[in-house]
């Protein structure tokens, strides 16, 4: 999982095209600490998928243009265009269960 460090960084990251699972999370947050090992399990799994971290107060910008409400919010992407979404922890399976219904 590679975190991104600002806005522009992510936005740069987005662009590059393929799919992408974004969690927008923060360091004080403990579901987001819970749902980390699980991505990063993922990222091991699922090798079309970019998995990228972006804190909410880094990236407020994009933290803005999703609506991102409630963390941790992971968004599937593909070519800067959101697939889908999910809001809370989720298991591994879970999360492999939610890359597959919205893969095209």
């Amino acid at each position: 999982m590679k975190s991104v460090s600002n806005d522009l960084e992510l936005q740069n990251v987005l662009q590059e095209g393929g799919k992408k699972l974004v969690l927008f999370s923060a360091d004080w947050c403990g579901p987001c600490k819970i749902l980390k090992p699980n991505l990063e399990k993922i990222s091991q799994e699922v090798t079309d998928l970019s998995i990228l971290k972006a804190d909410v107060s880094e990236t407020e910008e994009h933290t803005k243009r999703f609506g991102i409400k409630n963390i941790p919010t992971c968004i599937l992407m593909e070519n800067d265009q959101e697939l889908g979404r999910f809001i809370g922890v989720k298991t591994p399976d879970q999360i492999k269960n939610f890359i597959l219904e919205h893969n095209n």
